[in-house]
């Protein structure tokens, strides 16, 4: 696994953001998700995946989770949690590309800081840490 620099088109591209405007993806289904207001109203806004029965969601103050209080659910996903490197933020994934499967593009909410993480072509890193 190796990161990458931003060398992709723009028609590859699906879910790039900037600080003002965060185009969040939904880590399973790759489809980006949309503000809402959480099932519960003191957690504040959230994004949530429009895919029906997905239940990820995203605050960018804990990172992702699922909007469910099934223990066994919960137990069963395996959930990112990558952390910024310059101020601890959940990053949240932020592009994909569809003829390269293996590449995810990670973004801080906070300082826009970047990780590419690209499996195909793997050289032993575990990505590339890319300013914002």
């Amino acid at each position: 696994m190796s990161l990458v620099p931003n060398v992709v088109s723009e028609r590859e591209r699906l879910g790039t953001s900037t600080r003002k405007d965060l185009h969040v993806l939904c880590y399973q289904h790759h489809t980006e998700m949309v503000l809402r207001l959480p099932s519960e109203p003191a957690a504040g806004l959230v994004y949530a995946c429009q895919e029906p029965g997905c239940l990820v969601r995203y605050p960018s103050a804990h990172g992702y989770f699922l909007d469910t209080k099934d223990a066994k659910t919960i137990e069963q996903e395996t959930m990112p949690h990558l952390s910024c490197s310059n101020d601890g933020q959940r990053m949240y994934l932020a592009e994909v590309m569809p003829k390269r499967r293996s590449f995810r593009r990670w973004k801080c909410p906070e300082c826009n800081l970047s990780y590419v993480v690209n499996d195909e072509e793997a050289s032993g890193g575990i990505g590339k840490k890319m300013g914002a």
